[in-house]
């Protein structure tokens, strides 16, 4: 069991290995803190230990050439010595090329061995918007931190890797990036397509050229503005290879969970944006109204109630109402940093933005919610012993009930419980522990089918 040295932090004590312990005078509290996810291959550990000094790498992200930004190349340069450094947990997939012909890569995360999606999927996506770096240098923060936490084998780094399978697209739109980066005011937010003449001239008008990208998917797309408009979403929809690079991508897998990186505002946008009002369904307006309470941003909500306007054509939209995928947009950064926003503000932004991802892709898969309570027996056994067993609790039971509140079912069988860190071995049928003794308390083996999604 992977999370036996978690629980022991958890609770305060080492791992017991083979030599059980007795518990605490006042164990009920303790024991109720640590039933959480000690499963066999599944669950959900959390995070141990404080957070470290940042490590090299960090600094490409804030000491950047563009105005403290990375370039496009320096950001490859660190991409590629993630790839060099840790090859069994990142690869590479080219899943389009731009409109001037550079290649659209996705970074895809996963330690589990076999067939692509044989793990739950999430895709994690920036720079649909060329003037939005923050969000670039939020995924690569994020990318280079489970890299690192996992090298430094922290649990929770561990489990994401061996149980969950992460596409991350740090450069939807390279051309776009590369066009501001010899701009002073750093403004181009289309992709490269010759759309708009310049007033005056035949030559193309270099920043207003293009297509909105994330106005050019194919829910509810409308041609609405002129070809030199911030949101010209093109001539019709998919009409640009960089949407259809993840059109391609999300029909060819299995995503459960996106978020389209976006800046800026410090909120969280999600479907529908094309309506006026709410048009979700009941399940899926239970499932982001519970994303939103783990996310904690100030705003939230689709479009009309975020921005104050509606938005056609649009990444979100076309994710859940096409593909059923649980998709939003996060919008990083506070609004008195605008597009690039300062660099001392750089790294804030991403730290803040680590555990979000961490959520959700934990969310692609199972991510089971335990409650635990205590519960008289019928006929309470009036013995020293009893009390003791249960930590001064006479003749009770423990009841653990868990939740699947992920977007996947099971990949495999719910083994055993552990509490207090016991790494006792199930066996079948299994005597009563010790009186005192803090042990596996597995009732049965749970097949993995009862743990569809909801259940």
């Amino acid at each position: 069991v992977h999370s036996a040295p978690l629980l022991a932090r958890r609770t305060g004590q080492p791992p017991m290995g083979g030599a059980p312990r007795r518990l605490a005078k006042h164990a009920a509290a303790a024991l109720a803190a640590s039933v959480l996810c000690a499963l066999i291959g599944i669950g959900r550990p959390q995070g141990i230990g404080g957070e470290a000094a940042p490590p090299p790498w960090a600094r490409a992200l804030d000491h950047g050439s563009q105005a403290g930004f990375p370039s496009y190349a320096e950001a490859n340069d660190l991409l590629e010595g993630w790839l060099r450094a840790r090859p069994e947990l990142l690869a590479r997939r080219r899943i389009g090329t731009s409109i001037e012909r550079r290649p659209i890569y996705a970074y895809v995360l996963c330690r589990a061995r076999g067939a692509r999606g044989s793990v739950p999927q999430a895709l994690v996506t920036s720079l649909m918007h060329a003037r939005e770096p923050a969000g670039l240098t939020v995924v690569l923060y994020f990318l280079g931190q489970l890299l690192e936490r996992y090298k430094d084998s922290d649990p929770e780094a561990m489990y994401i890797l061996q149980t969950r399978e992460i596409w991350i697209v740090p450069f939807v739109n390279p051309d776009g990036y590369l066009a501001n980066e010899g701009l002073a005011n750093k403004i181009v937010r289309k992709n490269r397509r010759p759309t708009c003449v310049a007033m005056g001239s035949t030559g193309v008008d270099f920043n207003h050229t293009g297509v909105d990208l994330n106005r050019n998917f194919g829910l509810h797309w409308r041609r609405e503005y002129s070809q030199c408009s911030e949101e010209f979403a093109g001539a019709y929809p998919f009409s640009e290879p960089e949407t259809q690079a993840l059109k391609k991508a999300c029909e060819e897998n299995g995503f459960r969970i996106a978020l389209n990186f976006h800046s800026y505002g410090s909120m969280l946008t999600y479907p529908y944006n094309w309506a006026n009002r709410s048009s979700l369904k009941a399940e899926e307006r239970l499932i982001y109204s519970e994303i939103v309470a783990h996310l904690n941003f100030p705003r939230f909500g689709p479009a009309i109630d975020t921005v104050g306007y509606t938005a056609f054509g649009e990444s979100d939209d076309w994710m859940l109402g096409a593909h059923g995928i649980i998709a939003m947009t996060p919008e990083v950064g506070p609004e008195r940093g605008e597009f690039w926003p300062p660099r001392e503000m750089i790294a804030g932004i991403n730290e803040r933005n680590f555990p979000r991802i961490l959520y959700a892709v934990h969310k692609a898969g199972l991510e089971l919610e335990a409650a635990v309570a205590w519960r008289p027996s019928v006929k309470p056994r009036n013995t020293a012993a009893s009390r003791k067993l249960v930590g001064g609790l006479p003749g009770s039971e423990l009841l653990i009930h868990l939740h699947n509140r992920g977007l996947s079912a099971s990949a495999g069988d719910v083994l055993g419980v552990a509490l207090g860190g016991a790494m006792a071995p199930i066996s079948w049928p299994r005597t009563a522990p010790a009186p005192g003794v803090a042990a596996v308390v597995s009732e049965r083996e749970c097949g993995g089918d009862i743990f569809a999604v909801g259940e």
